[in-house]
């Protein structure tokens, strides 16, 4: 750091105590601040509505956006785009000419290969004549899955059936073969489009568990090995170049587009517990929910986005078509979670959505730079102290201050030079990662609510919010409303309650399954979400537990183990925690993956512990007790009580991941998969506890 920038912060911090010390901020001086802020930072970024009224009760309790007054709920981004179909062609029409990239290699170096609007346009007609070839029938009676993980082929499969209105069910690449078997029976498949030839295999192999499955179309060249396995079990078989060939030799059908109404997908649910329900949502629900789009800083035609969460997700699935609507061109990363960096960095996109996960290891990832540098710490910190005054001040994030320019500019390109917005979605955020991204990246980092039945979001936090711990008002095509919930102690008039959703944007029900459907909706057709939340003064919405993952301790008091996860996650001893309760036992416990740098520093400079692997450092009780020990400093910190904290800690080298089972997609935990996979450890942990007791009891 040169002396220079250290001076720098010097004078800005004495600037801002003479400011303090004179009462320039008394309410007798209030408009030389508040009135321009631009004396200082420049003029606050207008948002949409007074954000201290950000909602509208309505008569029956539910709120509403405060922008729309006392109009109806809107049900379309763009007047006449209301179906998928309309959506992507409107982005040419706006500027969009590349459309879908993926990195290949070219000479020795890695170059990005598009595929314009117009190409993927024209693909999707030659593969959907090519489905009216093999007799499927057009309409929504005809459903078509998609294994995949993200590729361009992934959108033109999808784009190629709302040709003729049939319905896409896509599965998640890390899907379990039970669950692949119940969805695609469920749905009576005819038809896959798989990328590997693994998965070809597996599905040819799996033939009499799958007794309507016909016709594979694989994304990779098919192998003569796999043809002829085909050709012994009766199924047909196709690369995906074969089969667009086909489909370009056919007299061209006229596309039977989808109206609003068309039902467009059955999303399954990624299950978090218990078996994967088929949300069905219509292409009037898709297009709602991208008013969420309303607070995107995206231009039309030719931004960039990076696509790296599952399109099997509604949450990556509607992001994208958002971005297709204005024009934009969007990029796969390469499936490797370790480039991810580098292929943003390659993109330079304008938006990524992400989730919590994230950017809590792009906070730790950095600061772990400075933990063993005192002076570049305080810099960093002081530097990130002025950026989130000037964010609060101003409304607006920015990368045009001195402090951007001097000392976080290298930070803020590992984002790439582009970068305006992070959106947050699929869990709960940690609030010093969240201010760590607006203050350090100089980007509006924006969290948003919803759920696969809502088509992905139903609040969007906005722009010029600088509060963190708020998910934003309802967006302007629903409804949200709050109801009590007894057994919980949460009550609207008190503390909160049930969230409950109605709009354009909310399924219908669950494919096949009226009792599921029944439970899930109120008498006056408002969806049950499940979750437990808050309106603020400011009428944004705060999610605060879980209904279904909230219970009642021995001792009679109620706990959300989601929210303690939530907490400790700051700390650096942290890679992945799982924090569990048991009904009859009065203390919750942590399974944690620890952070291996971490761990491995802190047994050097704390314990003299040197020369140790990960899985060694892991099964050292000592560090296991300091890491508790961190825990418990948290939960008093922040005061919470003693019974909301963890009683006792297990550290594991074992990562948590959707390969393994132990988390969904978007990297969620799956909380009966943990309980049963760390069963043993967990019941040491109790037999532990339950001995301490014990010990304390005798003395």
């Amino acid at each position: 750091m040169s002396y220079r920038g250290l001076n720098l912060i010097t004078r800005q911090a004495i600037v801002r105590s003479t400011f303090r010390h004179a009462n320039l901020l008394t309410r007798n001086n209030i408009s030389l601040i508040c009135h321009d802020r631009g004396f200082f930072f420049g003029k606050r970024r207008e948002p949409k509505c007074d954000l201290k009224n950000q909602s509208i009760v309505q008569e029956d309790g539910g709120r509403k956006a405060a922008w729309l007054g006392d109009g109806p709920l809107h049900h379309g981004w763009f007047d006449g785009t209301l179906t998928t179909y309309t959506a992507i062609r409107r982005g040419p029409t706006v500027g969009g000419k590349e459309m879908l990239g993926t990195r290949v290699m070219k000479d020795g170096k890695l170059e990005w290969k598009w595929i314009t609007y117009d190409q993927a346009i024209e693909m999707s007609d030659h593969v959907s004549q090519a489905i009216r070839k093999l007799g499927i029938e057009t309409g929504e009676e005809s459903k078509i899955g998609i294994y995949s993980k993200n590729r361009p082929e992934w959108v033109i499969s999808d784009m190629s059936l709302h040709n003729f209105s049939n319905v896409s069910v896509p599965l998640y690449d890390t899907i379990t073969n039970d669950d692949m078997h119940y969805i695609t029976n469920l749905c009576e498949l005819k038809m896959m489009f798989v990328d590997l030839e693994e998965k070809t295999k597996q599905l040819i192999r799996d033939k009499s568990y799958l007794p309507t499955l016909k016709y594979i179309v694989q994304y990779d060249k098919v192998s003569p090995e796999t043809k002829e396995l085909a050709r012994e079990n009766d199924f047909q078989i196709w690369s995906f170049e074969e089969f667009m060939e086909m489909g370009k030799r056919e007299k061209p059908r006229q596309h039977v587009p989808p109206t609003p109404e068309t039902l467009a997908t059955i999303s399954f649910t990624s299950g978090t517990t218990g078996r994967p329900k088929g949300v069905m949502l219509t292409h009037l629900n898709l297009c709602s929910a991208t008013m969420s789009c309303d607070e995107f800083d995206q231009k039309e035609g030719g931004d960039g986005y990076l696509s790296y969460l599952p399109l099997a997700h509604i949450y990556e699935r509607l992001c994208t078509l958002a971005n297709f609507s204005i024009g934009s061109k969007i990029g796969f990363f390469r499936g490797d979670p370790t480039l991810l960096m580098e292929d943003i960095q390659a993109l330079a996109p304008r938006s990524v959505a992400t989730v919590p996960r994230v950017i809590d290891k792009i906070h730790k990832g950095v600061m772990k730079q400075v933990v063993d540098k005192p002076v570049k710490r305080m810099i960093l910190k002081a530097a990130l102290a002025y950026k989130l005054h000037h964010y609060k001040m101003t409304g607006k994030a920015t990368r045009g201050t001195w402090v951007d320019k001097y000392i976080l500019h290298k930070i803020q390109m590992l984002l790439g030079p582009n970068i305006r917005q992070l959106i947050i979605g699929a869990a709960k955020s940690d609030a010093s990662s969240l201010e760590f991204m607006r203050g350090a990246f100089g980007i509006e980092v924006l969290e948003g609510y919803g759920q696969t039945e809502t088509s992905g979001p139903t609040t969007i936090q906005l722009v010029g919010d600088t509060r963190v711990a708020c998910v934003g008002p309802p967006m302007a095509c629903c409804l949200i409303k709050l109801v009590d919930v007894p057994d919980l102690g949460y009550f609207v008039n008190q503390n909160g309650g049930e969230i409950l959703v109605k709009g354009y944007n909310v399924t219908s029900g669950y494919y096949k399954n009226p009792d599921a459907t029944k439970s899930a909706f109120t008498e006056d057709g408002y969806m049950k979400t499940g979750d437990i939340g808050r309106f603020t003064p400011e009428g944004s919405l705060q999610i605060i537990d879980r209904r279904k993952n909230v219970f009642k301790l021995p001792q009679g008091k109620f706990v959300a183990p989601d929210l303690t996860e939530t907490l400790y996650t700051s700390s650096r001893f942290v890679q992945q925690i799982y924090v569990h309760g048991d009904l009859q036992k009065p203390w919750l416990v942590a399974v944690v993956v620890p952070d291996p740098d971490h761990l491995a520093g802190y047994a050097k400079l704390k314990h003299g512990i040197e020369g140790k692997t990960y899985e060694e450092l892991c099964n050292t009780p000592v560090l296991a007790e300091d890491c508790l020990r961190h825990f418990v400093q948290l939960t008093e910190g922040h005061k919470r009580p003693r019974y909301e904290g963890v009683y006792a800690v297990h550290l594991t080298p074992i990562a948590f991941t959707a390969q393994n089972g132990l988390t969904t997609p978007t990297l969620k935990n799956k909380r009966n998969a943990l309980a049963q996979f760390f069963k043993t450890d967990i019941e040491n942990m109790y037999k532990k506890i339950e001995a301490t007791e014990l010990t304390e009891l005798a003395q």
